[in-house]
């Protein structure tokens, strides 16, 4: 089941960086958790409405925007980790070039959970991978 997760988790971020929305978020639970308590203004909400907002008012914050998927990992236990890389110009004018991490829980081949790190290291802390 692990490999099966991997490349669910892996599909959705292509089906999203290819502009393939309805793909993207069909790999979502429609209960799905999204935990976005990293970000300054994040908070923790659920629904495919949570994870259509987020990325919404993410993507409207930047004047250019490029995210990279750098990697997606098995974590044990129907977890998987995707390391990001985004760089871009804000509309505020801040230069971005940074890396993070998000941390999948997986049922029945669908994302039930969602969770950010700013700092890609912790997702592997949370799970016990380092």
């Amino acid at each position: 089941m692990s490999e099966a997760n991997v490349a669910a988790v892996r599909g959705m971020w292509e089906a999203f960086l290819r502009n393939d929305f309805e793909t993207a978020l069909a790999a979502f639970a429609p209960d799905v958790e999204w935990d976005g308590t990293n970000l300054p203004d994040g908070k923790i909400s659920r629904g495919l409405d949570a994870v259509v907002d987020h990325a919404t008012r993410w993507a409207e914050m930047w004047e250019s925007w490029e995210v990279e998927l750098e990697d997606v990992i098995d974590a044990g236990q129907d977890r998987v980790i995707a390391s990001i890389r985004e760089r871009g110009r804000s509309k505020a004018g801040l230069d971005v070039n940074e890396r993070h991490s998000e941390l999948y829980v997986m049922r029945d081949g669908r994302i039930v959970y969602r969770k950010g790190f700013s700092d890609p290291d912790e997702a592997l802390v949370e799970v016990g991978l380092r």
